[in-house]
């Protein structure tokens, strides 16, 4: 089960997610990140998440066409396993991603696929994940209505060793 349906279903919310599956040709930033050559085609995989009957984020993940053809990524419903474990079987395990987050007002398009009121800004999160020899396997953005949502990181300092 998707995290964010476990992990709000213990917490006693209603979650529930929509999917959609399409071949497309990704955005320029989503091709600049997975270094696509022209007219390369991804299979992009759209989730608007709810909490409770409302719209709580939108996640859409792009992988090359190349990758996906012919796994679960291609269909439109939960993967249990999780994509990176269907990459990983195929010989793509992501090892690394990179987070790039950006606070701005929304699209229209946006604002309405989110149901959000005036004057509410969104965190626009990019993750670029990498297999071991460097190569991007997965775009995902991310859209976080800042009504809604809490951003925490926890940093661990480690000692400095007594060599």
């Amino acid at each position: 089960m998707d995290i964010f349906l476990a992990e709000h279903s213990a917490a006693g919310r209603e979650p529930m997610q929509t999917i959609e599956v399409a071949i497309v040709e990704p955005p320029a930033d989503v091709k600049k990140r997975l270094v696509l050559a022209d007219g390369e085609p991804t299979v992009v995989r759209r989730r608007v998440r709810y909490l409770d009957g409302e719209p709580y984020n939108t996640n859409d993940s792009y992988y090359p066409l190349s990758l996906a053809r012919d796994t679960e990524i291609m269909r439109p419903e939960d993967i249990a396993r999780g994509a990176n474990q269907v990459l990983a079987e195929r010989g793509f395990e992501q090892v690394r991603a990179l987070d790039e987050l950006y606070v701005r007002m929304p699209t229209p398009g946006e604002t309405q696929r989110l149901q959000l009121g005036p004057g509410t800004p969104v965190t626009y999160h990019i993750v670029t994940g990498y297999a071991e020899e460097g190569r991007s396997v997965r775009v995902v953005l991310n859209l976080l209505p800042g009504d809604r949502h809490v951003i925490a990181f926890e940093r661990l300092r480690l000692p400095k060793s007594s060599e």
